[in-house]
């Protein structure tokens, strides 16, 4: 929700099964690809999870910047704009950085 609670819930009864406190405003949509969920906040942080019953944290993410937008999924890379950056990340590849 936009205070920055992250709520998973049973879709058809609505029953909920557990929430996160992100402690920052969420203004994006959640992304489900296959068996992850990710949730982007105002601080920054990209917060992964596995879709399930249970809560489990997978990874988070900062980005360094506010992200108002919901990730995005294709080609196998995952796409997070921030206020000033897009990034592109993707298993296996390296930075220009890390060349």
């Amino acid at each position: 929700d936009f205070s920055g609670v992250f709520h998973c819930l049973d879709a058809k009864t609505g029953e909920p099964f557990w929430s996160y406190d992100m402690f920052a405003a969420s203004w994006a949509s959640p992304l489900i690809v296959e068996d992850r969920v990710y949730i982007s906040d105002e601080d920054g942080d990209i917060g992964i999870f596995k879709v399930s019953k249970e809560q489990t944290q997978i990874a988070e993410i900062n980005v360094d910047s506010a992200v108002y937008t919901t990730p995005v999924a294709a080609n196998q890379t995952l796409y997070i704009a921030n206020r000033n950056r897009i990034y592109a990340i993707q298993e296996g590849a390296q930075s220009e950085v890390d060349k």
